[in-house]
């Protein structure tokens, strides 16, 4: 597994952001699901429920999960609350975004400023896991030079399904690699399927694909 990150020889914990407009619980649930089954230890932040939250206080609070060897941070947030509640010095690993574009012609181009300003808040390395079946998110994410993993229903994404309908029972979810991606630690994985069993209850195929391309990128086998 690719995490914690090592930085001048001292592991860091990885943080991810998981934002947008919808899509965000359920792919935050799938996703600290799978962590936990591994015995990752993990931490979620979101700022709707800790009303009074700063980023002075954000950013004590993510000292204090680094001192207690927490695996990752997980922050859930809208898109507004990025800029509000980010520390300066905070820096996302990889960043999901879930749901859709607005599509409100007056708040269009306010909208996208904010949306790359986010994006801007990757680390170097970082990897961004975008829909790549809203066609208005990849126009806006056009010439961004960060490391994109794509997730849809087209043959364009890098991870998609041969299950069909926007919900999948849990019965199970067949998840399909296309082409070979890089995780973070560098190594290639090669185009497969995978078959993704769910404990209880239905998931929106969308989040199971974003989620799917989080443990992909990161290096969690998703056969275990």
């Amino acid at each position: 597994m690719c995490f914690p990150i090592l930085t001048d020889g001292v592991e860091r914990m990885l943080i991810a952001g998981i934002v947008g407009s919808e899509g965000k619980c359920q792919t935050t649930g799938i996703i600290s699901s799978m962590l936990l089954s591994k015995g990752e230890k993990v931490s979620i932040i979101d700022p709707a429920g800790m009303p009074g939250i700063d980023s002075r206080m954000f950013s004590a609070y993510v000292n204090e999960l680094e001192k207690n060897n927490i695996n990752m941070l997980i922050l859930k947030m809208n898109i507004p609350e990025v800029e509000k509640f980010l520390p300066e010095d905070i820096r996302f690993d990889v960043l999901i975004y879930a749901g859709k574009v607005h599509s409100c012609k007056n708040s269009q181009r306010a909208y996208s400023d904010c949306l790359k300003k986010v994006f801007s808040l990757l680390n170097d390395k970082g990897v961004a896991i975008v829909n790549v079946d809203d066609s208005d998110l990849i126009k806006l994410l056009e010439g961004m030079k960060h490391r994109f993993i794509t997730y849809g229903f087209n043959t364009k994404a890098c991870i998609t399904t041969s299950s069909i309908g926007d919900t999948v029972s849990k019965e199970g979810f067949i998840c399909c690699l296309q082409r070979s991606v890089s995780t973070r630690d560098g190594k290639v994985v090669e185009p497969q399927e995978y078959k993704i069993l769910l404990e209880a209850g239905e998931a929106d195929s969308h989040d199971l694909l974003a989620a799917a391309a989080f443990a992909i990128v990161n290096g969690i086998d998703l056969d275990q």
